[in-house]
């Protein structure tokens, strides 16, 4: 989940600057973009050796028009106590939905971060009319407008990884959202002011017959309403691992079966669809079997045997009651389900059940959350 530190003491970066991680592929493709695409279309006439300048032109404006709405930003932020590296181009630490940033400044640097660009791309635009269609000054210009345009309007757009989710953040912490709440609440902003100014998008593309319009801003709105949710789960599940082991998560098994034995025998004994199986031979547990290895299982395999489903015990570890969040994810995501050794013999966490505990967990922290506040405000 963390995008990872970007130190200013590593290579290309000073005391409060940071290139960042993971720009140069980005860099490449859009290098290759303009130079292949973008730049013929707009001159057909242009040579090998313009198109090269004027590629290396436009990357040169992009990454300042990038590199500069960072700095913009990163500097507000600083002065609102944030410590983390500006990241000039790739990805890094994001103090921008840092709670430990004053929610004031992280709305300053959201506003900074879209009236700079929105006054820029007017300057770019200004000077394209003025200039001839056909010389790479136009095309330069009419790129900067795009990027600072895009730049600017994702301020408004409330989707996990723009600046519009850093803005519903700041805007929870502001109405003094407790750290349960302030994910929740920001997609319920999301959806209450992003979603219609997003639909104000597509109106207007539809009175102007602009189709890639109307198909961006039906995307944007979809995404708006449910990456708020989603990155309400993920936050939610990660404060529920980050209080738990792997012991806390785990549930008896309660359900064996023999190598031989028909899949529909296990199935007919399986307390829910979520429960998971051993597979005991002669010689003791041969593996497990849960709902991923049982969901593709049609009528006509019911008498295939246990031993061709099952996850054999030489590719599951077998976790201590004490293990991390981290290798019980590792499992989920290898197997559907993690066995763990405990007192009573081995139990398990599978991915369903888990997501159950999550929602659980996160209701009642919910409720006395409202029972707290409640009191106070009568």
């Amino acid at each position: 989940m963390n995008l990872g530190h970007v130190s200013g003491r590593r290579e290309g970066s000073s005391g409060w600057l940071s290139l960042g991680q993971g720009w140069l592929g980005s860099a490449v493709f859009a290098g290759l973009a303009l130079g292949l695409l973008y730049v013929p279309a707009h001159d057909p006439t242009a040579g090998p050796f313009s198109v090269l300048v004027t590629t290396a032109a436009m990357l040169y404006a992009v990454g300042l028009s990038i590199a500069a709405v960072r700095v913009l930003r990163g500097v507000i932020l600083r002065l609102g106590g944030s410590r983390e590296p500006i990241v000039l181009l790739g990805t890094g630490p994001d103090p921008l939905t840092s709670p430990d940033v004053g929610a004031r400044w992280r709305l300053a640097a959201v506003a900074a971060g879209a009236v700079g660009p929105a006054a820029l791309g007017v300057l770019a635009g200004s000077a394209a009319v003025a200039m001839d269609p056909a010389t790479p000054a136009h095309a330069i210009s009419t790129l900067v407008l795009g990027v600072n345009v895009a730049v600017a309007a994702g301020a408004l757009v409330m989707v996990p990884g723009l600046p519009g989710w850093a803005l519903a953040l700041a805007l929870a912490d502001a109405t003094g959202a407790s750290p349960d709440q302030r994910q929740p609440r920001a997609a319920r902003l999301a959806r209450a002011v992003g979603v219609p100014i997003l639909l104000g998008v597509v109106l207007g593309a539809v009175l102007l017959g602009d189709p890639m319009l109307l198909a961006l801003g039906v995307a944007l709105a979809f995404l708006t309403w449910t990456g708020g949710q989603l990155a309400a789960r993920q936050d939610a599940t990660a404060r529920f691992l980050a209080g738990h082991v792997a012991g806390d998560l785990a549930r008896p098994i309660t359900t064996n079966a023999g190598p031989d034995e028909p899949v529909a025998s296990l199935l007919a004994r399986l307390r829910t669809d979520a429960s998971v199986a051993l597979i005991e031979g002669g010689a003791g547990i041969a593996g497990a079997v849960g709902p991923r290895q049982l969901a593709g299982v049609a009528g006509a395999r019911l008498d295939d045997r246990c031993a061709a489903l099952m996850v054999p015990l030489g590719s599951l570890r077998i976790l201590g009651p004490t293990a991390g969040a981290v290798d019980v994810l590792q499992e989920l995501a290898r197997h559907g389900f993690a066995l763990v050794r405990g007192t009573d013999g081995l139990g398990y966490v599978e991915a369903e059940d888990l997501g159950r505990q999550v929602r659980v967990w996160q209701a009642i922290r919910e409720r006395r959350s409202t029972d707290d506040v409640g009191p106070r405000e009568q």
